[in-house]
Parts: structure tokens; C-alpha cells; sequence
């Protein structure tokens, strides 16, 4: 019904009227009263087929309802409009109702129902006192437990659950059971500081904080993000499933982020100067990856060398990687200050390479339909050293496609084969 009330643009009157008749369908329930009496200041509710449904409508959920809008709608009515006779009836009703006179059972009840929500105002208020007061101290000192546990002790007298959680989560052996009860409970309570970005239920908690967030379909839909708030000071870890906003990412709030996951490739050249991001997952796009752009004129060895500027970059992740882009990114200044980086190709093939490892590189082939591309991937991984080199085959091949492995690998120092 609040639907109904959003003015846009090209709405037929006809689906009003077919919440209407819903509305008429259902059980008789005097909440949609103010509803509908908001309904009756849109003009299109003065033609007399959907005053009529208007009119049964106010019949069917019956008072109490103001009927000061409807007496301003009557007011406009032209003196021919067939359905002004019924909107009378009804601004009668209204007028006549007599609130019932509660016996001594419902009057009890209502006393009830007021003290526990005079109860439960003060609860909230003490709640909140407690967290103004110590959410401050634990955004200041993300790496210290005192101020979080002290307020979780203040908030568990209150019988808020947090306070529990917060005290478990810290706790070096916590109730695995009971942190899942409580998380199946409250997830969305604790989720919902961080705002409309994140996804439901894919954030993770750490000693009682969220420190790890998927953002969600509201992000990918929407331009303009909303600020971040201090809630976000906790978090570590973003999966950025696709959406990106740069200006939004360079938040006071977020500069403890240390890892994104799930950052397409053609975004990465925006990704601005952030200092604590170390670990960074991009995603390729395009098969092979042999035709990538962050952007019109923007391409490989210009992303890869725009990521080398991160001041404190040292793991990089490549998803449905390429050959191409294994070049790129091994001949760019980037590679030197990597300590490790990991490339794969789903069902196809990984690699990691580890510059301060006894053996830098470490191949694997995951599939043998893949043998071709893979030796590709060899030969383009010698960019990044050619000292040595561990290769994992997960398929039996055949003669010739190890003759072609084996090939590809001359070029390196030392080989293993596993």
C-alpha cells in the first residue's frame, strides 16, 4: 500500500485499483485506514470508479480514520460525480465512531503492553548510552580487546546478547554452538550498522565485529553510495562482487581494509592510492584474456603498473587468468615488489610464485584439455624468474604432451616434477 503513495511517472490508475480490490479481499484490518485516506488526496481518486473503490475499501477496514482529507475531497467533487453520495456515507462513519469503552481484562492488557514498552525505551536507552560511550575506544584501538570486552561485560548486564558474543568470540576456546545460535539470531541486527551495501548473512564476525563483507545487489545498482559509517572501521575485508565506487573506498572508515576479493580487472586502474590494502584478488574477463582494457586507452602494462603504486601491495590474485596478462604483469614493476602471487584458470590450471622460496614458481595442470594453453603459461611465467620451478600434473598425459611440458620448461634453472 505505501507503494501506492511514491508518485512516478507513466503509473496506470488500474494497478491502485488492483490493490484495492486485494485490499478488499482480505480480512478486515483498520490499520490500512491512514492508508487510504492519503490514497483520497491523489487526484486521480476523485473519477467515480475509483472513488467507489475507495469508498468500499474505508467500509471494509471500518474506523477509526480522519476523515478531514475526505471532507477536502468532498470539496472537490463536482456536483455530478455519481460516487459523492457514497464518500458521504463514509465521512459519516468516521465522524460517528465512539472508541469501545474497555472492560477491566483489556484495560490490564493495555497497561501491560505500556509499561513493557517504557521498559523496553529504557533499555534501549541505557544500550545506547553504553555503546556511545565505548564504540569510540574500540574503533581507536581495533587491536586491543579491553575496551570491546568491557563494554560487552556492561552490555551483557543488560541483557543485550552483543555483549555475549563480543565475549565468546574473544574468549581463546569459545562455545562454537553458542556463537552460531547467537549469529543465527541476531546476524541481521549486527549487520545492520554497516548499511544497505552488504549483503545478508555474508558477513564475518571476529571477536565480535565484523571484519569481513560481501557487498550486495544494492551496491551494483546504485551510482552514489552512501557514506560509510565508524561501523565499518572494523572491517578487513571486502568482496567487491563487481561494484565499485573510488571515492567511497577512500573513506576514513575503510583504510583499515587489508584484502578485496572479486575487484574485475577493468576497475583496477581506478583503484586509488589506498595505504593498507596488501592482498588484492581481480577478476579477468573475456575468455583468454588476450583483450583486456581497464578503460578506453587503458590497458594491461598500464593497470599493472597504476597497482604498483599501492603502497603496501604484496599479494595479488588473478582469476580466469591468460597467458597475456601473466606477461604483463611478470615485465611490469609490480612483480618486483610482490611476494607472492597466485594465477589460475578454473578446471584448467594454477599458479603461484613466491619470489623468496627455495622453488619460486609452482605450477599445476588440472586438466589435460588444457595442455596447450599451460605450456603457454610457462613460458609467460618466466618473466617472473626462471631459478626454479615445481610442476604438478592431475592428469595422467600422454607421451608427446609431456614431450610439450617439458619444452616449455628448458628455459628454467631447476625443475621438479611432482
Amino acid at each position: 500500500m505505501a507503494w501506492l503513495l511514491v508518485p512516478k511517472a507513466g503509473r496506470a490508475s488500474t494497478s491502485q485499483l488492483v490493490y484495492l480490490d486485494e485490499l478488499l479481499r482480505a480480512f478486515p484490518n483498520p490499520q490500512f485506514g491512514p492508508v487510504l485516506v492519503l490514497l483520497a488526496q491523489q487526484p486521480e481518486f476523485q473519477t467515480p470508479l475509483n472513488l467507489t473503490k475507495l469508498c468500499l475499501a474505508l467500509k471494509h477496514v471500518g474506523p477509526p480514520f480522519d476523515v478531514a482529507p475526505l471532507e477536502a475531497l468532498q470539496a472537490r467533487l463536482g456536483p455530478d460525480n455519481d460516487s459523492a453520495g457514497r464518500l458521504a456515507f463514509i465521512i459519516r462513519v468516521g465522524r460517528e465512531w465512539v472508541p469501545p469503552v474497555l472492560d477491566a481484562r483489556a484495560e490490564a492488557a493495555l497497561r501491560d503492553v505500556r509499561d513493557a514498552l517504557c521498559a523496553r525505551g529504557e533499555y534501549e536507552r541505557r544500550r545506547a548510552s553504553v555503546r556511545e560511550q565505548w564504540l569510540p575506544q574500540v574503533y581507536a584501538q581495533l587491536d586491543d580487546d579491553a575496551a570491546r570486552l568491557v563494554m560487552a561485560d556492561e552490555l551483557a548486564t543488560l541483557g543485550d546478547p552483543w555483549g555475549e558474543f563480543i565475549v565468546l568470540q574473544c574468549s581463546p576456546a569459545p562455545d562454537e554452538a553458542r556463537v552460531h545460535a547467537l549469529l543465527h539470531a541476531h546476524r541481521s541486527t549486527w549487520e545492520a550498522p554497516l548499511g544497505p551495501l552488504v549483503a545478508p548473512a555474508r558477513t564475518r564476525f571476529e571477536r565480535g565485529f565484523p571484519v569481513a563483507v560481501q557487498l550486495g545487489e544494492w551496491a551494483a545498482l546504485h551510482d552514489s553510495w552512501p557514506e560509510p559509517s565508524a561501523a565499518w572501521s572494523t572491517v578487513r575485508e571486502i568482496d567487491w562482487g563487481g561494484g565499485f565506487d573510488t571515492e567511497w573506498f577512500m573513506h576514513a572508515h575503510l583504510r583499515g581494509v587489508r584484502r578485496i576479493r572479486r575487484m574485475a580487472f577493468a576497475a583496477a586502474y581506478n583503484l586509488d592510492l589506498h595505504p593498507a590494502v596488501s592482498r588484492l584478488e581481480l577478476c579477468e574477463s573475456g575468455g583468454s584474456g588476450a583483450h583486456l582494457a581497464a578503460g578506453p586507452g587503458v590497458g594491461w602494462a598500464a593497470t599493472f603498473e597504476r597497482l604498483a603504486l599501492l603502497p603496501s601491495l604484496s599479494w595479488l590474485e588473478l582469476r580466469d587468468a591468460g597467458p597475456v596478462g601473466l606477461r604483463h604483469c611478470a615485465s611490469s614493476s609490480l612483480a618486483r615488489k610482490l611476494e607472492r602471487l597466485d594465477a589460475d584458470r578454473q578446471a584448467a590450471w594454477r599458479l603461484t610464485v613466491r619470489p623468496a622460496e627455495q622453488v619460486p614458481l609452482e605450477a599445476t595442470l588440472v586438466s589435460e584439455e588444457a595442455v596447450g594453453l599451460f605450456v603457454k603459461v610457462l613460458r609467460a611465467a618466466e618473466g617472473f624468474g626462471t631459478r626454479g620451478l615445481r610442476v604438478r600434473c592431475e592428469r595422467k598425459l600422454r607421451s608427446w604432451e609431456m614431450r610439450d611440458l617439458k619444452q616449455a620448461t628448458e628455459a628454467y634453472a631447476h625443475v621438479e616434477w611432482a
